[in-house]
């Protein structure tokens, strides 16, 4: 079943892949050549070596000293010191020039040929660099100068983006060098911070000292006026707590009264409890009475006599002298008891009113004490005044001599937290950060490599499409070369194939071909196969099949027969086309290099196998078969990787081209070979031709219908060639 034609403006990644093969050894000699440069041009580079110590930017705490050791100002300060500006402001000043000046004149960089280049040139490539003037010296600059530039360009302080350390980085071609100056510039950087603090520290001791001698003399003069006051007002103060006397009376007397008031109150309730428990007649619940050792006397005593009394009374009658003896002792001792009971609770009330009596005096002791105290206001705000005054200067004169004294320690630099701490100092590295030979020479070679690849590819898309009629045969161009190719005088004629190209000479002469054969279709052998008996029945059975069609026609023969009657079947068919006019090309078909080429006195490559990958033209491969004007393709070299080594996009493309220059594209092949060709290309094919000899003939029809070399296929007419002989044998 045929499939659109390929376009010519697609890609032939074939051919690309030929020419990329083609170029592959001066690609890699080239890149040998610029990799070989690259590490010779680098090894006259001295070698940089790169050397990093790290600085941690912390708070002060609590060490500023205008303020003090304040828990307070230490959050405020942490909070204002630890940003992020704070730390490009570190950055900045460790790079300022004054800092780097100081540590290259101690490390004497100025005599030195890689800060200082008037002293020569570093290595030899900076030495040819000067030569050929592309490098130079700045001879007007000093030497401070020109070692400040060559400093900064080897010079890199930054910080990283979440993080508040820093980090110094400095190269140089001596490995030690590099080391030492960014240790030192990280230590000079760590001095000149904590000299600031001591200079600071400094001018505030100064300031501190006469402050503290004049506050002294301020709080002794505001004492003095405290006390002076304080006797002339009389409110000289007692206790610890220095409070005047007539107001610690005044406290003593008002908790005095609280005491007396409750005294009262709880005398009074006593009192009313036992008059209430007297009137119900249950004095004995009073707890003054049940208190009482007389009352528990006299009551044990009334007990004896009631006892004695309920003894006697089983014997003797109320009237008995005994009996009212009895009666007459217990009545006295109850009158006993109610006596007493009655002096208890004339006590209580006694007891309650000496108590308000007390508190009467309490109060009008009070009322005294508040009056004397109204009298001495006006001195007692005075005097608070005056200790205020002294208490605010005492509690200044404090704080500046707890700050002067916290302030000593920090007059000695060594001993001075500042806010780069040293988390890494730099070790002399041992291995040069540049050049890199080997990686560069290797990024230098792939680089080239690719470019050149890339250069490659490029030329070749670019000659495809100037070259694109000779590499997809566009219609005008094949025509031109089929033209130049039927111009030139035709070689000798095979002996094998005389008869059929004379034959076909006379037909084409005669009006009427001679013995033409109808094909066949004999449904007796139970096939579906057309039958045609000779090859001018076959060309005329193609010709009718292949009316309307506007692409070349493409005809595939599968052959079991020796190459000999194959070569006459393919040029039998071909003149037969051609007798009508048609432009025919043939195609022969074979992986192991073993076409029908011989049998027509042609050369059997290059052929149609170098023309699919990339290593012929069809100029180069396009051939005519001797005296006639039929095209031949002939097979070319065996393939060695078999039909699995073919590209189908490319086999497509071919026929495709093919399609637009010629009429009738006949292929041939043996069976095995026009199988596999017929599976790569999907069976893009118009007309399948199956012909064997006799002996072969019954495994081919007996083929199922509409199959095609074991393909079921549709839209492809399946033929039968059979020979008149082979025929005769089968009606036979």
């Amino acid at each position: 079943m045929r499939q659109a034609p390929a376009s010519p403006d697609d890609i032939d990644l074939t051919t690309l892949g030929a020419t990329l093969q083609r170029a592959a050894t001066k690609l890699i000699a080239v890149s040998l050549i610029a990799g070989t440069l690259t590490y010779l041009t680098l090894s006259t580079i001295a070698p940089r070596f790169v050397a990093n110590a790290e600085l941690a930017i912390v708070a002060k705490s609590g060490l500023n000293p205008f303020t003090g050791p304040d828990p307070q100002n230490s959050s405020a300060d942490l909070a204002s010191r630890m940003d992020k500006e704070a730390v490009n402001t570190h950055v900045r000043a460790i790079q300022s020039p004054d800092l780097i000046e100081s540590v290259a004149g101690d490390l004497r960089l100025a005599g030195r040929p890689e800060f200082n280049p008037v002293l020569g040139p570093v290595d030899t490539f900076t030495g040819i660099l000067r030569t050929i003037g592309l490098s130079g010296v700045q001879s007007s600059l000093s030497d401070n100068d020109r070692v400040l530039n060559e400093v900064s360009k080897r010079l890199q302080v930054y910080s990283p983006e979440t993080s508040r350390a820093i980090t110094i980085n400095f190269t140089s071609v001596d490995p030690q060098l590099a080391a030492d100056f960014a240790n030192r510039l990280a230590t000079s950087y760590r001095e000149k911070l904590a000299t600031a603090t001591v200079a600071e520290t400094s001018a505030v001791q100064d300031n501190l000292a006469p402050r503290i001698a004049k506050l002294q003399d301020e709080v002794a003069k505001a004492d003095e006026e405290v006390a002076n006051f304080r006797n002339q007002a009389g409110l000289l103060g007692g206790g610890s707590q220095k409070t005047p006397i007539n107001e610690q009376q005044l406290g003593d007397i008002t908790t005095e009264l609280t005491k007396v008031k409750t005294l009262r109150s709880t005398a009074e309730a006593r009192a009313k409890s036992a008059r209430d428990l007297m009137r119900r007649g249950t004095p004995e619940v009073i707890p003054e009475v049940q208190r009482s050792p007389l009352i528990q006397g006299l009551t044990s005593q009334r007990i004896a006599v009631e006892r004695d009394i309920l003894k006697r009374s089983t014997s003797l009658k109320p009237a008995h002298p005994i009996m009212k003896q009895l009666q007459a002792d217990l009545a006295a001792i109850n009158r006993q008891i109610a006596g007493e009971v009655a002096n208890l609770v004339a006590g209580l009330d006694k007891e309650a009113y000496l108590a308000a009596e007390q508190e009467q005096a309490v109060v009008a002791s009070l009322e005294k004490m508040k009056s004397k105290v109204a009298v001495n206001t006006t001195d007692d705000v005075e005097l608070r005044r005056l200790e205020a005054v002294a208490t605010s200067k005492r509690g200044e004169l404090e704080r500046l001599r707890a700050q002067f004294e916290a302030n000593r320690a920090r007059t000695d630099s060594g001993a001075v937290p500042v806010e780069a701490q040293i988390i890494n100092l730099a070790r002399t590295p041992s291995i040069s950060n540049f050049p890199k030979k080997l990686p560069y020479t290797l990024l230098v070679m792939v680089a080239t490599l690719l470019l050149g690849t890339a250069f490659v590819i490029t030329a070749g898309l670019t000659r495809s499409a100037r070259s694109a009629g000779s590499t997809y045969v566009a219609d005008d161009r094949l025509r031109e070369e089929i033209a130049a190719a039927t111009s030139i005088p035709s070689p000798r004629i095979p002996p094998s194939l005389a008869p059929v190209l004379n034959a076909h000479h006379e037909s084409d002469i005669a009006d009427e071909p001679v013995h033409k054969t109808p094909p066949q279709y004999r449904p007796g052998h139970g096939d579906a196969f057309l039958h045609v008996g000779d090859a001018g029945a076959l060309a005329r059975h193609l010709l009718d099949i292949s009316t309307g069609t506007t692409n070349g026609f493409r005809t595939l023969i599968a052959t079991r027969i020796d190459a000999v009657k194959t070569a006459e079947l393919a040029v039998a068919t071909a003149a037969g086309l051609m007798i009508s006019g048609k432009q025919v090309i043939i195609i022969d078909w074979s992986l192991n290099g073993t076409g029908i080429a011989r049998q027509m006195s042609l050369p059997n490559a290059p052929g149609f196998v170098e023309l699919l990958i990339g290593k012929a033209t069809f100029a180069d491969v396009v051939r005519w078969i001797p005296g006639s004007r039929t095209h031949f393709i002939p097979s070319g070299w065996a393939v060695a990787e078999g039909p699995e080594g073919l590209d189908a996009d490319q086999l497509n493309l071919i026929l495709d081209a093919l399609d637009e220059a010629y009429d009738h594209i006949i292929v041939v092949g043996r069976y095995e070979n026009a199988r596999a060709l017929f599976e790569i290309i999907q069976g893009r094919f118009d007309a399948g031709i199956v012909a064997s000899d006799t002996s072969d003939g019954q495994r081919v029809l007996n083929d199922p219908p509409d199959t095609f070399l074991g393909f079921e296929v549709a839209d492809i007419d399946i033929i039968r060639f059979e020979s008149r002989a082979e025929q005769s044998e089968t009606a036979a």
